[in-house]
């Protein structure tokens, strides 16, 4: 008997060449179909010159508009899909071997595990989805099966971003959930939320340097600004500290970060304070060791001026809080922004500042969030360690 055949997938055409093997392709990059395809549709790609690019998940309401799935794999997409995601899966737990480091690690990091926009991570016994593509929606009901599976005792979370919603159509809905939970990161225990408002409910992308922003806390004065749940205010804390103080304007994450603090034993001081308000009215060389960790200020090119004014602002603000000698790890967690278009802004606001600061290393999240080369923004997070020369 023949094998059964699949039928044809329908095809996009670019306006553009291929060249290389891009993640991504734009709205005014694509031709439009011949016919009416319905958001998240499976579409098979070729460039203006009629050369095959790969398949795609389709999305003509997104400003990215083919998000490419493959090239040139002839496996059916479930298979594709669901491969994809247990090799992520043993990559953290087999390879790097993250089990044993705590409890708070990305599970799938999307376009860098071949799911685009979709992220898993594991927080304590709860796996919490984050889902960004309309296109991953027909296979979320196999993913959690084969997570069911393979982690029985795990809780699955789904969370849905508003914009990211509205901007992709999503008709998912988000797990209804409001509970306190627990999780294990480099000794230290937090309280989160699981699903809650920023992102999956916790930032696993720092883990890495927040252990090193403890270790290099011992005898110094701390500031840990836009703290969210105080994990760098801890692990200077527990570094040996001279003291720390966290700072957020979200009550909600302060209070989290006393009882974090609390919980683990930890001398920590926490203000409830605007960021540019509280620097502005903070003496000079305050601290000896800052951290700034804002939130996502250019989630895409409409916010990029403003974004990047109030990254220069908070940076020329806090480089005259630094002692000499101190230290600054400046962070953007904006994947639009590169990390030249940083470094950039980091000069600028030393010139405002009025200060020389060096470079000692730029670091990002950890291993569990892995880049695709041919995706970019997939390296979000910029983590730039300074210290101030004078």
């Amino acid at each position: 008997m023949s094998k059964a055949k699949h039928a044809p997938l329908p095809e996009i055409r670019l306006k553009v060449r291929m060249q290389g093997r891009r993640a991504r392709y734009f709205k005014k990059q694509c031709a439009r179909p011949g016919g009416s395809l319905p958001a998240g549709s499976m579409v098979f790609v070729r460039d203006r010159e009629g050369r095959p690019v790969g398949t795609a998940l389709y999305n003509p309401r997104s400003e990215i508009t083919l998000r490419i799935l493959d090239h040139g794999s002839k496996a059916a997409p479930q298979t594709l899909i669901l491969d994809r995601l247990e090799r992520a899966l043993d990559f953290r737990e087999e390879i790097l071997g993250l089990r044993r480091g705590g409890t708070a690690y990305r599970l799938v990091h999307a376009e860098g595990d071949g799911l685009p926009g979709f992220v898993l991570d594991r927080c304590g016994e709860y796996l919490v989805a984050e889902i960004s593509c309309k296109g991953m929606e027909a296979f979320l009901e196999e993913i959690g099966a084969r997570l069911r599976r393979r982690y029985p005792k795990g809780r699955l979370v789904l969370r849905v971003d508003a914009k990211a919603a509205d901007r992709e159509g999503l008709e998912c809905r988000p797990t209804p959930l409001d509970v306190e939970a627990e999780l294990e990161e480099n000794g230290i225990r937090y309280l989160f939320r699981p699903g809650g408002r920023h992102k999956t409910g916790f930032f696993c992308d720092q883990r890495e340097n927040r252990l090193e922003f403890g270790r290099m806390a011992s005898g110094r004065r701390v500031l840990d600004l836009c703290c969210h749940a105080g994990g760098f205010a801890m692990q200077a804390a527990r570094g040996g500290a001279r003291s720390v103080l966290a700072v957020d304007l979200d009550e909600e994450a302060l209070a989290l970060c006393r009882k974090n603090a609390a919980r683990n034993g930890l001398r920590v001081s926490v203000r409830h304070a605007d960021a540019f308000a509280f620097l502005k009215d903070c003496p000079k060389g305050a601290f000896d060791l800052a951290v700034l960790d804002p939130p996502k200020w250019v989630p895409d090119r409409t916010s990029w001026e403003r974004g990047l004014r109030r990254y220069l602002d908070l940076n020329a603000r806090a480089m005259t809080k630094v002692a000499k000698g101190g230290f600054l790890l400046s962070c953007s967690c904006s994947g639009a922004v590169d990390e030249e278009t940083f470094l950039g802004i980091l000069r600028r606001a030393a010139e405002r500042a009025g200060r020389s600061f060096r470079i000692l290393r730029c670091t990002g999240a950890g291993p569990d969030h892995p880049v695709d080369l041919a995706c970019p923004e997939t390296r979000y997070l910029k983590a730039v360690w300074l210290q101030a020369r004078d």
